[in-house]
């Protein structure tokens, strides 16, 4: 079994299925929505566990009503938490997700509040042993301390970058693999070209830039291309980027191959967008 943590953002996601996007003042009437637990590190942690049996998640969950929808998922989904807010009182990031008919969607949410976390991270890394992390750019004051421990031991990090964020400056040069989405933009950068500019500026080795159902850029110092993504028919791509992170991560163990790893990682993200939600795939593809 391979060992990969995943550190970041769990969320619950209050998921309304709809013909089509709604036109402003009107209500509509759906179906009883799903409420299902997502969030970029979390969805990544469960793609990992499905392929490898199970995962390590960090995120920050407390304690409020909606604990046992996390608890119970986490036990369907073989994740082993590790909780930053363990017992404390907390509020939870709810994501509410109106999908329409052709898998598209449209998300409403808060970012979390951040956790201050001052202790070191050597007795997590001594317990689970990672051959990878990856992180989603959430809670950053803990994310750094993680990635200053494992970057002593030698331990590659994978970073998820859906959207810019200000403290990232601070993270990126931790950073071993970067995977972007074309939403990610840091400051000054408006073109790929740029954005594979300034990770290279951070002295990241290895960079990708994934544009939805487009082809994902990639640059290493060696080689500098894309790859095709597989088409299929878009039921609901709700979580697909994060099932390619954390597919990514789990490839990548067993070929140590950047390109190799991107390239399973997508077909595996691409199949999951032909089923609702993001976990009635499992098992299926």
């Amino acid at each position: 079994m391979k060992k990969a943590l995943f550190f970041g953002l769990a969320t619950l996601d209050i998921q309304y299925l709809v013909d089509q996007f709604p036109e402003e003042n009107i209500k509509v009437k759906t179906h009883p929505p799903a409420l299902l637990v997502g969030g970029p590190a979390t969805n990544a942690a469960v793609a990992f566990s499905v392929l490898n049996g199970g995962a390590n998640l960090v995120t920050a969950i407390g304690h409020h009503a909606f604990v046992p929808h996390f608890q119970q998922d986490f036990s369907q989904t073989n994740i082993q938490l590790t909780d930053l807010l363990a017992n404390q009182p907390a509020v939870p990031v709810l994501a509410t997700v109106i999908t329409s008919a052709n898998g598209n969607r449209t998300i409403f949410t808060h970012h979390p509040e951040e956790v201050e976390q001052n202790q070191s991270f050597s007795s997590l890394l001594d317990e689970v042993e990672p051959e990878i992390i990856l992180l989603d750019g959430f809670y950053p004051h803990a994310a750094v301390q993680l990635c200053q421990e494992a970057k002593r031991r030698k331990i590659p990090i994978a970073f998820d970058g859906g959207s810019w964020k200000k403290h990232l400056p601070e993270l990126l040069p931790l950073v071993d693999f970067a995977i972007c989405s074309h939403d990610f933009k840091p400051p000054g950068c408006q073109t790929s070209g740029e954005v594979f500019d300034y990770l290279d500026q951070q002295c990241i080795p290895y960079k990708a830039i994934t544009r939805g159902g487009s082809s994902i850029l990639y640059q290493t110092s060696e080689d500098q291309a894309e790859i095709a993504v597989t088409e299929v028919d878009v039921v609901d791509s709700l979580g697909a980027g994060d099932f390619f992170h954390g597919a990514f991560c789990y490839y990548y163990l067993c070929s140590r191959d950047f390109v190799d790893a991107l390239r399973r990682a997508s077909l595996l993200a691409s199949q999951t967008c032909r089923f609702k939600g993001t976990r009635s795939w499992i098992n299926k593809i």
